[in-house]
């Protein structure tokens, strides 16, 4: 009997952490396009995992179902359009996906967001309460910003002393139009009480944290110390690694403890750590702060975040963060931990000098299926473009001039993320003097994943296939002296691996 009563209790315990949450989808204006939904794998890299994909309806219809656990922050993607959304076991929303704002301007990096709009969903949701709450923190910050004219003068009297500053520093600050003044500790204590008498009613211990870390934020930048802020909104309080806004809290409120406080000062201690690659002992680093020395959970997370975030300062080792993220993510003692550490060592290593190129869907100009790999003999320069970017702009007429120069030396192989053939087609008739081969990527959302592109254009430097810069610097950056680097070599007779450091 104790046997059937623990399988029946296993079953519960499972089924009320792994069921099925599913969108009703309505996307009258992408009718016959594929919609693909992604979970977020942890929310310090966002690093995505496709959970399931569909084909919208001549009638812009299309449902998707897929397994979540828990709280779990979703991405729905429509060609480079996307919106998120949180899902839940055993719940099914419905979603009406729009087209963007044609006052948008198209992200840069591909992936232009926009709101969907739940229809039909219990206020009790959490997308319902989560937009709502949102909401209501972005409205307060505007009002606060616009009427706290204590804040605002004070602000300004900071602004003036900066300005009168001569040191480097303050004469290379970007002018901003704008002084944007701290929030009034009054007004934000106000603004709590009002949003937990409101909420008060409200029973789901998920969004109970995720509204404690959301007032969290806005405390940041008053006129509180960092000991308040941390006794009010850390010490002692779980770490809830579905939580968005208690991971953006936390990040904004440790971001530079590694430059700050650990190379500052204990950079003896801090570097020896880094040389050995000796995760003890680097923690033991980060623990000598008041705030991580009696949580070795928290000082663990946030050392790691640290190196992520910090890996490519002058002053880091890479091949020891790279060592030590190998280790956390095999031996830590905590399981969430394990899980975000090889996410972030995937993110810092995918795409890395010496590695060869995923495997691509291409098509040529008309429509054929292209082999990467017959393409990539000696020294290559591939970039990735797309039409609608208008920063590419003024790379790709530089890039052009380069492969007019350099091309009987270095191939330069455009691949464009345009949604259509067409699209590239009539981009390429427009810019002849854009005159390298030109592909088209079947498969654009896929490739800018495995590529790991944050940003157009992105431009790689191979050496028969095996990837020598990653990412190449742009022709405002320098690509040009590689060029040349590759012409001298060439000149040789020694074409390949030119670009070897």
């Amino acid at each position: 009997m104790k046997w059937v009563l623990f399988l029946f209790a296993f079953f519960l315990r499972f089924q009320a952490h792994a069921q099925p949450f599913t969108i009703l989808l309505h996307a009258p204006d992408h009718a016959g396009q594929v919609v693909r939904l992604y979970r977020y794998d942890d929310l310090f890299t966002l690093r995505t995992v496709r959970l399931a994909d569909g084909l919208i309806g001549d009638d812009g219809r299309c449902t998707l179902t897929a397994e979540v656990s828990g709280t779990t922050k979703l991405q729905l993607r429509i060609g480079d359009v996307a919106s998120d959304l949180f899902g839940r076991p055993g719940t099914t929303v419905r979603v009406r996906f729009p087209l963007p704002d044609p006052s948008t301007n198209r992200s840069i990096n591909g992936t232009t967001r926009v709101a969907i709009d739940f229809e039909e969903m219990d206020a009790l949701d959490v997308n319902a309460l989560t937009s709502d709450l949102n909401e209501r923190v972005d409205a307060f910050i505007a009002e606060d910003l616009a009427t706290d004219q204590v804040a605002g003068m004070q602000a300004l009297n900071v602004r003036r002393a900066q300005d009168e500053e001569t040191d480097t520093l303050a004469r290379e600050r970007p002018p901003t139009l704008f002084v944007t003044p701290i929030l009034s500790i009054a007004r934000v204590d106000t603004f709590e009480r009002k949003l937990r008498r409101f909420y008060a009613e409200v029973n789901d211990p998920w969004f109970a944290h995720y509204l404690d870390h959301s007032l969290a934020g806005l405390r940041q930048g008053t006129r509180v110390t960092e000991r308040e802020t941390f006794e009010r909104a850390v010490k002692g309080r779980p770490l809830h690694y579905d939580d968005p806004e208690q991971v953006r809290f936390l990040r904004s409120f440790f971001a530079e403890l590694l430059p700050a406080f650990a190379l500052r000062e204990h950079e003896a201690d801090l570097l020896a750590a880094l040389a050995r690659a000796d995760a003890d002992s680097l923690k033991a680093v980060f623990a000598r702060h008041d705030f991580l020395k009696n949580d070795d959970r928290l000082c663990e997370l946030v050392t790691m975040d640290q190196l992520y975030l910090h890996y490519h300062a002058k002053y880091m080792d890479r091949a020891a963060v790279r060592t030590l993220l190998t280790g956390w993510s095999t031996s830590s003692t905590y399981p969430e931990h394990r899980s975000i550490a090889a996410n972030m060592l995937w993110d810092l290593t995918a795409m890395q000098a010496g590695s060869a190129l995923p495997a691509m869907l291409l098509e040529d100009v008309g429509g054929n299926s292209v082999t990467m790999d017959s393409l990539l003999n000696g020294p290559v320069c591939l970039v990735i473009t797309a039409s609608w970017c208008t920063y590419c702009a003024l790379e790709m007429a530089a890039l052009a001039q380069l492969h007019t120069t350099y091309k009987g030396v270095v191939p330069v192989i455009a691949i464009s993320l345009d949604s259509t053939l067409k699209d590239m087609n009539s981009y390429r008739k427009a810019h002849p003097e854009q005159d390298m081969r030109w592909l088209h990527a079947v498969a654009g959302t896929q490739l800018r994943e495995d590529l790991r592109i944050r940003s157009l254009p992105a431009i790689y430097l191979l050496n028969d296939g095996v990837l020598a810069r990653s990412p190449a610097p742009l022709p405002s950056e320098g690509l040009g002296a590689l060029f040349h680097q590759a012409q001298v070599e060439a000149e040789r007779n020694n074409r390949i691996k030119v670009w070897d450091e």
